[in-house]
């Protein structure tokens, strides 16, 4: 067969990696480049960084068989969590740390860390989860503190004004994933150079066995007899929408795999889009020429900060693998139309620059060496309650045409472990 999978992102890698070989399989990719939300950034010096901050979890075993299979390695580090509130940062990373934090009454502490204990050792079934919303049962189950001073600050931060909607099962899962071996070190991953030698691994299984992998060459349009428009190069320049792409020609296959957000995905079918909502990432990265604080990952619990989590990833991987540099991304979720989604680098960084010495009173604008803004409009599914009965399957309504994408994997959240697991279902669905 014919097969062309849209989007060079991680899922639609494997896919054509699983898929090459048997079949004939062309890869089209908007982007002059590969890895979708998990692309590399040429920062200098001959080293490259994620476009938005990834790291790996020991339970990610989908991501973890796949290394092993290439032959490449991931390093496991320690991590550190802080929790900014109340104006200060406090770790946040085992048992005892929650027992020392301050913004709850010791009652609140206890409850709380029981509650999550018995959501990661007992909570099997997903169902009930399914049904209440987070803010309901973190009310009833930990207390109206742990909501106010804790998870309503993180899920504010994350899905806005829709904090209040967020099914329990979004949190159930993320909680469950983070138990990790040994309640006293949490241990997370990161590939050995990058992410970078997973794409070029996959590319070149890819092309070894006959498959092409063509960037900067987005997919226009997907008829009903799964012929493939595609654009002329240069056409990312005019954004995500593929009716704005040039058409510069066309191939017949006899089966599309498209892995784009579903208003992409309608864009270019013409099939009604899928009713779930997504907010934007907005990722500032910053090089200092200091450490910026002692932790790698820091919620931020203030709601008058105006970004949501700050990670220090050379606090995780250390400066010398980057000839001592230091990296800080500043992270953000926020509704489409938001105003700090218009500004530049620049810009933003004025923004955020009082919210930063507040975590920081000494932080100063010279500490910046560098910076590199990111956006990426479909980031976060906006996971409500009755969430898994919209979610769109693979197989459409044309025969031959597989949608496979982030608001697919449930109930976990994205992230390039289930990314994999989505590759490698979406293949067997070809």
């Amino acid at each position: 067969m014919r097969i062309a999978v849209i989007g060079a992102g991680v899922a639609g890698l494997v896919a054509a990696h699983r898929l090459a070989g048997d079949h004939e399989v062309d890869v089209y990719e908007r982007w002059p480049g590969l890895g979708g939300q998990a692309a590399t950034l040429d920062v200098g010096g001959g080293h490259l960084l994620e476009r938005y901050y990834h790291h790996l979890f020991t339970s990610d075993r989908h991501i973890a068989a796949l290394y092993d299979e290439l032959g490449l390695e991931i390093e496991w580090r320690p991590s550190s969590v802080a929790m900014f509130a109340h104006g200060r940062s406090w770790p946040f990373t085992t048992p005892l740390d929650l027992l020392r934090f301050g913004p709850l009454s010791p009652v609140d502490r206890v409850r709380m860390g029981a509650a999550v204990l018995a959501l990661q050792r007992l909570a099997n079934d997903r169902a009930p989860f399914e049904r209440i919303t987070a803010r309901a049962w973190i009310e009833r189950w930990m207390g109206r503190g742990p909501w106010r001073e804790v998870w309503e600050p993180m899920l504010r931060g994350k899905f806005g004004e829709r904090a209040d909607e967020i099914a329990m099962v979004w949190l159930w899962n993320k909680l469950r994933l983070r138990r990790g071996e040994d309640a006293r070190e949490e241990k997370l991953g990161y590939p050995v150079g990058s992410w970078e030698p997973l794409l070029d691994a996959l590319q070149r299984s890819i092309e070894s066995r006959g498959g092409r992998v063509l960037i900067d060459r987005p997919a226009v349009r997907v008829a009903a007899d799964l012929e493939v428009t595609y654009g002329a190069p240069g056409s990312f320049r005019a954004g995500h929408d593929p009716r704005a792409f040039e058409p510069a020609g066309a191939e017949r296959y006899d089966r599309v795999l498209a892995t784009v957000p579903n208003d992409v995905f309608a864009r270019l079918t013409g099939l009604p889009e899928p009713p779930i909502e997504y907010f934007a990432a907005l990722c500032l990265l910053l090089e200092l020429d200091r450490p910026f604080g002692r932790f790698y990952w820091t919620n931020v619990a203030d709601r008058e900060l105006p970004f949501v989590g700050l990670i220090e990833h050379t606090n995780f991987v250390g400066p010398e693998r980057y000839d001592g540099r230091r990296f800080l991304y500043v992270a953000n979720y926020l509704e489409h139309g938001h105003e700090l989604l218009a500004l530049d680098a620049d810009a933003l960084l004025e923004r955020y620059l009082p919210g930063l010495r507040k975590v920081n009173p000494a932080f100063d604008r010279s500490w910046v060496v560098n910076r590199w803004l990111h956006r990426e409009p479909a980031a976060q599914p906006i996971v409500t309650v009755g969430y898994h009965q919209r979610i769109p399957p693979l197989k459409t309504s044309v025969p031959g045409l597989v949608l496979a994408n982030t608001t697919q994997v449930y109930p976990e959240d994205r992230g390039t472990n289930y990314a994999v697991r989505l590759g490698e279902e979406a293949a067997r669905a070809v």
